[in-house]
């Protein structure tokens, strides 16, 4: 299970430095970014399946072993504003993959350190 957590951090952070590459392109005039750019609907499509897999993987099994509310709210909070980004253009999305990855990233960060804890 604590692996599980590992992937989805590695995904939340995925997610940030994703809708960061967009600032950093224009900061650092770096052109090869631009197909991580121009292709972002693929890649959040992409990058929403894997996340929605991996937390119907570690968030429902961790609620009904430990019944610990707040890490399934944290994390459902998260994977709602992801999947509402997909809808979104502009800044709106990306306010939403930010917030929406981070409270996963927080949600598998606690799960993670919970596990150890066990």
């Amino acid at each position: 299970m604590n692996n599980n957590n590992l992937i989805g951090i590695t995904l939340s952070i995925l997610c940030i430095i994703h809708c960061a590459l967009p600032f950093l392109a224009i900061v650092t005039s770096l052109n090869s970014l631009s197909i991580f750019i121009e292709n972002s609907k693929i890649i959040h499509i992409f990058l929403f399946v894997m996340v929605f897999v991996i937390y119907l993987t570690v968030f429902p099994k961790n609620y009904i072993r430990d019944r610990k509310l707040l890490s399934l709210i944290i994390s459902s909070s998260g994977v709602l504003l992801l999947f509402f980004a997909l809808f979104l253009e502009g800044y709106p999305e990306i306010y939403s993959t930010l917030i929406g990855a981070s409270l996963l990233l927080l949600a598998h960060y606690r799960n993670h350190i919970l596990n150890k804890l066990n």
